[in-house]
């Protein structure tokens, strides 16, 4: 009887990791393309996915991986919250995010208005984004508020901090984060 392959999800199709993985047979990976589409819709070829609004199953990724998406989120916890969902049962998230090792509160800089627009609560901070020439506006920097908000959605959290001279990760900041999907279900508000 042959294993079924762990279930991978990367948030990404432009990064080395996804090159490594993409003939993985349990690997699917995806982008966030434009608002409007709905989530699990293909898109020139790449999947779409709104990670406040996954197409995917509950209880059906093995381990899901992201690399500095969350701040770009307008409603991050309602993501992590759908994460939170999709899972297996000791499934695992692992991510980075901008993080503020020293604060206790997440810094909101822009918070997207009901009618769709953005307000800028501090001055706008734009990432390189490989789909978009113009860059990605960050929502959010991530501080210990962060860590405290997962454990009550039902994760157990794990920090990493990072820093290898021979890698060439020397870096203040190089944090890798480990969510791991409780036994249990999710209970309480997510928010």
């Amino acid at each position: 009887m042959t294993q079924k392959p762990l279930i991978i999800y990367n948030t990404e199709t432009t990064n080395p990791l996804h090159h490594q993985l993409k003939h993985y047979p349990g690997y699917v990976a995806s982008e966030y393309l434009e608002a409007g589409q709905v989530s699990g819709e293909m898109i020139n070829g790449i999947l779409h996915q709104d990670l406040m609004a996954t197409s995917f199953a509950d209880h059906s990724i093995d381990l899901m991986i992201s690399s500095d998406v969350f701040e770009h989120i307008p409603e991050p916890y309602q993501a992590f919250a759908e994460v939170h969902r999709i899972l297996k049962p000791n499934g695992r998230h692992i991510f980075t995010v901008p993080f503020y090792q020293e604060r206790y509160r997440d810094e909101i800089r822009t918070v997207l208005e009901p009618n769709g627009t953005t307000k800028h609560l501090l001055p706008p901070i734009y990432h390189g984004d490989p789909l978009r020439p113009e860059g990605i506006i960050v929502y959010v920097i991530f501080s210990l508020e962060m860590l405290l908000k997962l454990n009550d959605m039902g994760y157990q959290m794990k920090m990493y901090k990072l820093h290898h001279f021979l890698y060439g990760i020397l870096g203040a900041n190089a944090i890798v984060f480990e969510s791991i999907k409780s036994q249990s279900p999710l209970s309480g508000n997510p928010t």
